[in-house]
C-alpha cells in the first residue's frame, strides 16, 4: 500500500512562508482551522482573544486564506499531494465521506502531528485547491469529498430511491443492489455513497437501514431485547440477553414477563420470540 509521498506539515509550513503573512494573520488561520490544536477556534473565540469583532476576524481570515491559496498554487509538491488524494478517491468510486477519507489518509502517512491536527492540516490544504471537490454537510448528508460533478446527481438519485423503497421493506442490501445495478456500480462503491447519508445508519449488529428503524437504533429496552433474540435466532436466558444489550438483568426479565405478545417462556429463565412458536 502506497504512503502519502509528501509531508503535510512541510507543505503547510511552505504555504505560510510563501504567503508571507503577518504574525496575527498566521495565528488566526492556524487557530481557526485547527492547525495547532485538535479543535478549530470559533470566530467569537478569536474575536474575544484579539479584542475585535467576529466580522473583523472573518475579514482577516478571508484575506489570509486568499493569500495562502495563491501561494499554494506555486508549490509543485502540493500538486503531487492532490494527485495522490485523487487517485485514492478514484479507487473508492470517486466519493468518500470526509471522516473516512481522513482516516484512510492518516493511515497512509508518516506524520509528526497528532491525528486530529494532521487531519485538519490535510483538510486545509485540500480546500485550497479546486480538486477534489468538497461538499459541506446539510440535512441529508455528512461532509464528503468527490471527483465528478455528476456525483451529486447520482448520490441524490440513490438516496431518494433508497428512502422511498425502504419505507416498504427492510431488505436493505437487496434494494440497494437493485437501485445501483443499472449504473454498473459495485456494492462496495454503492456503500461509499450510502455512508454519506444522515438518514441511513448501521445497527448494533452490523445491519444497514433507516436510522428510525428499531433494528438500527432501538430506543427502548424491549426493542433491544427483541433485536437481540432475533439476531441470535434461538432462545436465550434473560441474563445472557442483559449482557448482550448492556442492561440490568432484572429490568430485562421484567420486560420479558410483561410482553407476552412478543416474548414466550421456553424454560426457566429462558425466553424466545412468540413468532417462533
Amino acid at each position: 500500500m502506497r504512503e502519502i509521498p509528501q509531508s503535510i506539515e512541510e507543505l503547510v509550513e511552505a504555504a505560510f512562508a510563501k504567503a508571507e503573512l503577518d504574525d496575527r494573520s498566521r495565528k488566526i488561520v492556524e487557530k481557526r482551522f485547527g492547525l495547532v490544536s485538535d479543535e478549530p477556534a470559533t470566530l467569537q473565540e478569536l474575536g474575544d482573544a484579539y479584542g475585535v469583532t467576529r466580522e473583523r476576524i472573518r475579514q482577516v481570515e478571508s484575506q489570509a486564506v486568499a493569500d495562502i491559496k495563491e501561494a499554494v498554487a506555486k508549490i509543485a509538491e502540493t500538486d503531487a499531494l492532490i494527485g495522490f488524494v485523487i487517485d485514492h478517491l478514484a479507487g473508492t468510486g470517486g466519493v468518500r465521506r470526509d471522516n473516512l477519507l481522513m482516516d484512510d489518509l492518516y493511515n497512509l502517512s508518516r506524520t509528526e502531528s497528532g491525528e486530529e491536527v494532521f487531519k485538519n492540516k490535510l483538510r486545509f490544504l485540500l480546500q485550497l485547491k479546486d480538486a477534489p471537490r468538497f461538499y459541506k454537510e446539510d440535512d441529508n448528508y455528512y461532509d464528503f469529498w468527490y471527483l465528478q460533478d455528476d456525483t451529486l446527481n447520482v448520490l441524490d438519485s440513490i438516496h431518494s430511491s433508497l428512502l422511498k423503497q425502504l419505507k416498504k421493506t427492510e431488505e436493505f442490501l437487496d434494494i440497494l443492489r437493485s437501485i445501483v445495478a443499472p449504473q454498473n456500480m459495485t456494492e462496495t462503491v454503492a456503500l461509499h455513497y450510502v455512508s454519506i447519508s444522515k438518514k441511513i445508519d448501521v445497527g448494533p449488529y452490523g445491519d444497514l437501514g433507516l436510522r428510525d428503524w428499531d433494528e438500527i437504533r432501538p430506543k427502548t429496552v424491549r426493542a433491544k431485547i427483541y433485536l437481540a433474540l432475533k439476531k441470535s435466532g434461538k432462545p436465550l436466558h434473560f441474563t445472557e440477553i442483559a449482557a448482550m444489550i448492556k442492561s440490568h438483568a432484572p429490568t430485562v426479565h421484567n420486560e420479558l414477563i410483561k410482553d407476552r405478545d412478543k416474548f414466550t417462556l421456553v424454560s426457566r429463565g429462558t425466553y424466545g420470540l412468540k413468532q417462533w412458536s
